[in-house]
Order: C-alpha cells, then sequence, then structure tokens
C-alpha cells in the first residue's frame, strides 16, 4: 500500500510529463517516466499504453521494453514479460533494470537459479543498484541461507534506506536466527518508513509473543488485523497448524486474548 505522500509526488509526475508531452508529442522518454508513475501508482494499463508510445516514438528503446515487461509481469503475463526483456537485453545488453525485471519473472516461475544468474548481472553492470540485492535476498532467505540473506537485504537498506520491504524481510531473517531484538528494531524502521503496511505490525507482534511481552504483542497483532482483516489467519498458518501447533514448538503457553487473535473463530 502506498502513503498519501508517495501518490502526491506520483501524481506529481504525471502532471509533469503530461505537460512535456502535450508540448511535445514524439517526446519518448516522457512517455516512458510517465508510465513509470503510473506503474508505481498501480495503474498498470495506463502504464503498458505510455510504454507502447515510447516504443512506438522511439526506435530501439530498451528502457522502455524493459518498463513494460515488469508490468506485464505483474498483470501475470509472464510470456510477455519475458519477451520484453529478453528485448531490452538483445537492445542493450548493459541495461541492469532489464536483468533484474527478467530475474524476478525467472523467480516467480520457478526457475530459482537463472533468477540468481539475472541478478548477479544486474549487480555486477551496477553495484549501486539496491532492487537486485534485495531479491537475491529473497531467494537466499527462502533457501534459509540466512547470512547471506542479512547480507543482501543490508546492501539494500545502504543503497535505499527508504525502502520498506528489505527492513521487514531482514527482521524476519533476525527472528528465524533468534536475534529478537534486531528483528523489533528492522520492524521499527519499517513501520516508521510506512505505518499503512500491516505485515511489519504483525512479525513484531510475533517477536513480541515470543518475548512473552503479551502487552505489546496484542497492541500490534490488533493493528495489524485493523490495517488488513485476514493477516493474522494467511500468516500465521503458513507456519503452524494452530495455537496448540505453536505452543508446542516454542514450549509456551498463550494468554487467550493473544490465542484468540492467532485463532479467531
Amino acid at each position: 500500500m502506498q502513503t498519501q505522500a508517495e501518490q502526491t509526488a506520483y501524481d506529481s509526475t504525471i502532471e509533469r510529463f503530461s505537460k512535456a508531452i502535450d508540448r511535445r508529442p514524439t517526446f519518448a522518454e516522457g512517455y516512458n517516466y510517465r508510465g513509470i508513475a503510473y506503474g508505481n501508482k498501480g495503474e498498470i494499463d495506463r502504464a503498458i499504453e505510455d510504454f507502447n508510445t515510447a516504443i512506438r516514438r522511439k526506435e530501439n528503446y530498451a528502457e522502455a521494453y524493459s518498463n513494460r515487461g515488469a508490468a506485464y509481469r505483474i498483470k501475470g503475463d509472464y510470456d510477455r514479460a519475458f519477451q520484453d526483456c529478453n528485448t531490452a537485453i538483445r537492445l542493450d545488453p548493459n541495461l541492469p533494470e532489464a536483468y533484474n525485471n527478467r530475474g524476478i519473472v525467472y523467480k516467480l516461475t520457478g526457475e530459482i537459479n537463472q533468477a540468481l544468474e539475472n541478478y548477479n548481472k544486474a549487480i555486477e553492470l551496477d553495484p549501486s543498484f539496491a532492487y537486485p540485492y534485495y531479491n537475491r535476498g529473497i531467494i537466499y532467505h527462502e533457501r534459509e541461507a540466512y547470512d547471506l540473506a542479512i547480507v543482501d537485504y543490508t546492501k539494500a537498506i545502504e543503497l535505499r534506506p527508504d525502502l520498506v520491504d528489505p527492513y521487514n524481510n531482514r527482521g524476519n531473517v533476525y527472528s528465524k536466527k533468534g536475534e529478537y531484538e534486531r528483528a523489533v528494531k528492522d520492524y521499527d524502521a519499517a513501520i516508521e518508513r510506512n505505518t499503512d503496511l500491516a505485515e511489519p505490525y504483525y512479525n513484531r507482534g510475533m517477536v513480541f509473543i515470543l518475548l512473552q511481552e503479551w502487552e505489546k504483542a496484542k497492541a500490534d497483532l490488533t493493528i495489524a488485523r485493523d490495517k488488513q482483516e485476514n493477516i493474522i489467519i494467511e500468516q500465521f498458518r503458513r507456519e503452524y497448524e494452530n495455537v496448540a501447533d505453536f505452543e508446542q514448538k516454542h514450549e509456551t503457553k498463550l494468554p487467550e486474548d493473544i490465542a484468540a487473535l492467532l485463532n479467531p473463530l
């Protein structure tokens, strides 16, 4: 979910490039950058329209192909996404964004080694590009290579301290490693950057449960539920069958009000 400030920034970008396009309708870059802003707002079809126009206005526009590939990926059209990313790379073999975008599609289609190769290539081409570090960190995280995941999430944070997800994900890794204080600090940072997201509240609440800080846990889980109604059920059931399973695995007994939050009737 985007903050109001982010939405306002995207709207300002769209307005600025719309005026530039009105003055010069052949301005391919204007369509491309307006398309990016539409994509960031979640208006994917309008983004694709702008990328289409950018490609028509400028022959061999690798960046626009890469961006359209990302838009198709968001729509779940992986075949078109691959096609556009491949075209972008053919037109500009040194475009790191195209490799990162193609890596995400490989990840989504279960081709993990190919995803890693593409993230590695994106990093090789631009070591200051935060997103492939974050995306590679996800793969290490899922493979339980936690120390490697922490390195990549940390690098993404160093490069883009405004991003929320690397903090949240690094917090999850610290939690898995039993480093709960570090986990809480990362969830704090994620929440500070976007108070609208439910997931960091849920994750911090679960850590507070493990620390037996019941009131803090209850507060965070309640906030998470209020922001996203089914998040507790969806997230909790990914790891535990029920409250009894949680209690057995962690050798603890939950207060009734906490148990009720985790296992609503």
